[in-house]
């Protein structure tokens, strides 16, 4: 089959590196401003599940390798790769069985727009934080998403899935068709050896009365605002998200300090006296002394968005590590605080988030998305100019060598994959073992596999 023959095969555009558009499309497949030194041999804008069966069944016949790409945003740039690309963002479907509470969902529909379609019919997903992250690779690596607490990680809530596999069938997964791939792709993340073309997500009933409170701190404050943080999840509801930011001062207090914590206390309330009870009592035992309050914020999705959204300015530089921990007690949050003090940029920030306890006796024993713990952190090194990059990174890794021992792994979704054996921690031992085991089983010529690590260096991405 020759490339011709590809490009007849599809719905989508195919591009080579011949094409006018290629480099455009190349320098667009990832968000981060750092990109892979790669240039993949061919990109396919998929229109449909059958375009991708047919890249699939094309890269066998040829022994090349093929990657997807759903928005990104992977800070690793793991989607960009040398040999195939398909980039699924154009399949960004979206419908709803009412009856069901159920949405068949395409790889390529952003979280947002998920939340938006949902919200105007009154019902929700525990989407992701990052409102132009793709529903692709954020559920394939489990996804930890808006009142998570309550409703559980995204995959949790993943009913079937459509893949195309190494021989280039397209197969319909669940608890009882296929769980073996089921159960890989419900957090397998980069280990996952196919490609998504659709999901089938169970619903929740939306939460009108999301509200949020915020109280801004001197940085050195930080212990205290852990353990207000820590013992208001302990003795509040699921519903409640509660996040430690450490970050430069917003502009209120820009110049007054140069570093600041904030408590920001979300709520995904069904009423506003359930909203106020429960805001209310952390307002009673929050530390005195606050640079700034903001109290009982009515919030909407949009406004969640647009406030993740400015952590993350657009075009810039990014290196990311995130760490778990077991207990609840937040023993690494000191070690993120006193990184911030001495980071690079202003932008360069992190977050620590106790997670609700929402079953103590849950085990995700079904899904590969069983590395988890009580607190959440991550570390986000942001900058502009291709000079920085030494130093972004340098930072970055000296964060996470400062946490050591005291994360018992990492998240695969927001995870430094460029150092050696990160990407086998981001999982406990038995599931790396068996997603070895299943690779090997579907895809034993390694047709999915990435190239990864430190024979991936990270540079700006020419238009030549």
């Amino acid at each position: 089959m020759t490339i011709e023959i590809l490009k007849r095969s599809v719905r989508g555009e195919v591009l080579t590196h011949t094409d006018d558009s290629y480099c455009t499309a190349r320098n667009g497949l990832l968000w981060n401003g750092r990109k892979p030194q790669r240039s993949p041999q061919i990109i396919v804008k998929a229109a449909c599940a059958a375009d991708v069966q047919a890249v699939v069944r094309y890269a066998s016949t040829h022994g090349l390798h093929v990657s997807a790409r759903g928005s990104g945003h992977n800070c690793s740039g793991i989607a960009l790769q040398d040999s195939i690309v398909v980039d699924l963002s154009g399949l960004a479907h979206i419908s709803v069985d009412m009856a069901r509470r159920v949405a068949e969902v395409g790889p390529g529909v952003v979280n947002r727009e998920l939340v938006r379609s949902l919200e105007a019919i009154g019902l929700a997903f525990p989407a992701g934080h990052c409102g132009s992250v793709a529903v692709s690779g954020y559920l394939l690596g489990g996804g930890i998403g808006w009142n998570s607490g309550e409703w559980g990680a995204a995959c949790e809530n993943v009913e079937s899935v459509d893949v195309v596999l190494a021989d280039g069938e397209l197969r319909r997964v669940s608890a009882t068709e296929h769980p073996d791939i089921f159960w890989a792709v419900r957090g397998g993340g980069p280990e996952f050896f196919g490609i998504v073309t659709g999901y089938r997500l169970k619903l929740q009933p939306l939460r009108r009365h999301i509200t949020t409170s915020v109280f801004t701190y001197p940085l050195g404050r930080i212990a205290e605002v852990r353990d207000w943080m820590a013992a208001s999840v302990e003795d509040g509801p699921n519903n409640l998200e509660f996040t430690v930011t450490m970050t430069s001062p917003p502009p209120p207090l820009a110049g007054a300090v140069s570093k600041v914590v904030s408590g920001i206390a979300t709520v995904f309330a069904t009423s506003e006296a359930e909203a106020r009870a429960t805001l209310s009592r952390i307002s009673d035992a929050a530390p005195v002394g606050a640079l700034h309050i903001q109290e009982e914020i009515p919030t909407s999705y949009d406004m969640l968005y647009d406030i993740i959204a400015g952590h993350f300015p657009e075009g810039a530089r990014y290196g990311v590590e995130s760490f778990w921990e077991e207990g609840a007690s937040g023993s690494f949050v000191a070690d993120l605080a006193a990184q911030v003090e001495v980071a690079p940029t202003p932008e360069t920030f992190a977050l620590a988030v106790v997670v609700p306890e929402r079953d103590k006796t849950a085990k995700r024993e079904d899904m590969a998305f069983a590395l988890s713990g009580r607190v959440f952190g991550c570390a986000y090194a942001i900058w502009r100019v291709e000079e920085l990059d030494g130093a972004g990174m340098s930072w970055l890794r000296a964060t996470s060598d400062r946490v050591g021992d005291k994360a018992i792994g990492h998240y695969v979704g927001e995870c430094d994959l460029e150092r050696e054996g990160r990407l086998e921690r981001c999982y406990t031992p038995a599931t790396w073992r068996r997603l070895q085991a299943l690779k090997t089983l579907y895809d034993p010529a390694g047709m999915f596999a990435h190239r990864r690590g430190a024979a991936a260096p990270m540079a700006a991405m020419s238009a030549a």
